[in-house]
């Protein structure tokens, strides 16, 4: 495997591309947006380096727990003791040029809002919550919310009511998404100390909070239906409610097979379809 690639593996890209793609959704559903391509640029850019910054310091913090999990083994290839300060100053870099970049040439508003997802995932998730509370993934899961904030002031310089619930869509879809990944890595996370809820209270309790978190998320993408200011396009509510009743039936079958991993892997991989489908219906809809 290629250094770069190698390196991409720690500023954890598909996070990434979850977060620009998050931001670029609520960017076009500000009211002006096609006029400003070269801000669209930037608000990427700026969010990337963000990110990709986050990720890179929660690899550094978490460099004694990632040697134990195999999830995780592979990254001590790039990141360890001989380059560890290497990677720190390039991370250092990046979260300054973004912040930077983004306060000169979009306007403050922004840069706040992705300094706050940066600020929120380093120290919120990964140094105050991760090794604490089996509620880690369900509080620092706001820092997933923030690109929406981000997107919409890049061009408006203001928070809106769309924003506001793209952002708490992200906060609601996290422990789903996460508490299903984290089922088929329990014994990791029992070996390294760390309190993700199915390695504090089991498999099945596990799922039950999945369901009751996905249930809660269901009703709330369907607030649009009931808040006429919260505009998405009108293709967002039909795709929302079928997407809603596969994402429940996915959830809900481990249930109903002996809670087999391979069942909860179907769900991990399926709410990322969920989310995924949900944006790209709002990004796509302007155009048809």
């Amino acid at each position: 495997m290629s250094k770069l690639a190698n390196f991409m593996k720690i500023t954890k890209l598909e996070i990434t591309i979850l977060i620009d793609l998050v931001a670029v959704t609520a960017f076009i559903l500000a009211p002006g947006s096609f006029s400003h391509p070269m801000l669209l640029f930037l608000l990427i850019l700026t969010g990337t380096l963000g990110s990709m910054s986050a990720s890179m310091f929660n690899n550094i913090y978490d460099m004694d727990i990632d040697t134990k999990m195999k999830r995780t083994r592979s990254r001590s290839g790039t990141l360890n003791e001989n380059t560890r300060n290497y990677i720190f100053s390039i991370a250092l870099i990046m979260i300054i040029v973004s912040f930077a970049v983004s306060s000169l040439f979009i306007n403050l508003l922004t840069a706040l809002f992705i300094f706050g997802g940066f600020l929120s995932y380093v120290f919120l998730y990964t140094v105050f919550l991760k090794r604490r509370t089996s509620l880690n993934i369900v509080i620092g899961g706001i820092a997933g919310g923030f690109p929406a904030l981000a997107g919409w002031a890049a061009l408006t310089n203001s928070v809106s009511l769309t924003s506001l619930f793209l952002a708490f869509l992200v906060f609601m879809w996290t422990p789903t998404h996460f508490w299903n990944l984290s089922i088929n890595n329990v014994d990791d996370y029992k070996s390294s100390k760390v309190p993700m809820l199915p390695a504090m209270v089991g498999v099945k309790k596990t799922e039950f909070w999945i369901i009751v978190n996905t249930v809660i998320l269901v009703f709330y993408s369907l607030i649009p239906f009931l808040v006429p200011a919260i505009k998405l396009g009108l293709a967002y509510l039909p795709i929302a409610v079928i997407m809603d009743a596969i994402l429940l039936y996915y959830v809900a079958r481990p249930a109903f097979k002996q809670y087999n991993k391979k069942y909860f892997r179907s769900a991990f991989g399926f709410s990322n379809m969920y989310l995924l489908i949900l944006l790209l219906v709002i990004i796509i809809y302007p155009f048809i």
